[in-house]
């Protein structure tokens, strides 16, 4: 069995060290494919006992990850990570589950740390490259994705991502993934189009211009088709973007929506509780939310129960409700 960690990066110095000393005893080979950098980062690479290539950036991120595929020579698994991920993995038991599986590809958990809210998503990181390939200039994805792809138990494997910590970065990287959409968006259609319009949305939120995310998501909900993937995370996303701005009877109307179109109820219970506490149904909110076990998004993304249990107990206090 052949698994290597294949990276692209730019100017991440820094960052690399951290992510390279993880991946000892876990892969094979590491390879990191350089789009441009002007600092150490491909000494710093090398110095890891990494391979490196180098390409150019055109804006295309599934581009430059097959590029780094191509160069790796295409392993047998390929474990893809970003230079501020860090890897935890038990090997025997990964290279046990590699070995028996007939799976194309692994969703791996990701625990994201974020300056506002932290989630855990499961994400295919870990792949054939023989049987699959990266599509999409931003937030890219595998395809084809035939069926469902099984998780990963975290004890076998499990990153780390610090990506989101720093809120001027995270803005940062919202600007450059905005201008790129900007420019891919007239050339779609059709589900392409859908899903340009969903990324450029998330990037419009990240990047702080609430209005044009808004305007974005509204263009979404109107040409994909009611119920389909885009159209469902672009509501939720949507809806999450009013309830911050405090349009609560928008967001009970779009949970409402949601909830109709399948999205999991306690998702839905949770996202509408918020916005009638804030319109000051305190007890209709109460009795939505303490159905709620655990938040789960459309999109997958696990929050922690901590939070879940403060907002119940602020929301307990508001219905006048006795622990």
């Amino acid at each position: 069995m052949n698994l290597v960690a294949v990276l692209i990066v730019r100017d991440e110095a820094g960052n690399l060290p951290g992510c390279l000393s993880s991946l000892g005893g876990i892969v094979d080979g590491i390879h990191v494919h350089d789009t441009g950098s002007t600092d150490d980062t491909v000494a710093v690479a090398r110095s890891f006992g990494a391979a490196v290539s180098a390409g150019e950036w055109h804006d295309d991120f599934a581009a430059a990850r097959n590029a780094a595929l191509d160069a790796a020579g295409r392993p047998e698994w390929v474990l893809s990570l970003d230079a501020d991920d860090r890897a935890t993995a038990d090997p025997p038991r990964l290279r046990g589950l590699l070995a028996t599986t007939r799976a194309d590809a692994f969703l791996v958990p990701i625990d994201n740390r974020h300056d506002e809210l932290p989630y855990t998503s499961h994400t295919p990181r870990l792949f054939r490259p023989a049987a699959v390939h990266w599509e999409g200039r931003v937030h890219e994805r595998l395809v084809p994705e035939r069926g469902t792809w099984p998780a990963l138990p975290s004890e076998a494997l499990h990153l780390t991502h610090h990506g989101y910590e720093d809120r001027a970065v995270r803005t940062r990287k919202a600007v450059r993934n905005a201008a790129i959409g900007e420019v891919t968006l007239p050339g779609t259609a059709g589900d392409e189009r859908a899903t340009t319009l969903l990324d450029l949305g998330r990037s419009y939120v990240g990047a702080g211009r609430a209005q044009a995310a808004v305007d974005t998501f509204e263009q979404l909900r109107a040409q994909a088709p009611a119920g389909s993937r885009p159209w469902i995370l672009g509501t939720d996303a949507l809806a999450r973007l009013l309830l911050g701005a405090g349009h609560d009877d928008a967001v009970v109307f779009l949970a409402r929506q949601l909830r109709d179109r399948g999205v999991e109820r306690q998702y839905c219970d949770w996202l509408e509780a918020q916005a009638l506490a804030q319109l000051g149904h305190a007890g209709e909110a109460w009795q939505l939310l303490s159905g709620v076990q655990a938040v789960v998004d459309p999109a997958g993304r696990v929050y922690p129960p901590q939070h879940l249990a403060e907002l119940k107990r602020l929301l307990g206090e508001l219905a006048g409700v006795s622990h």
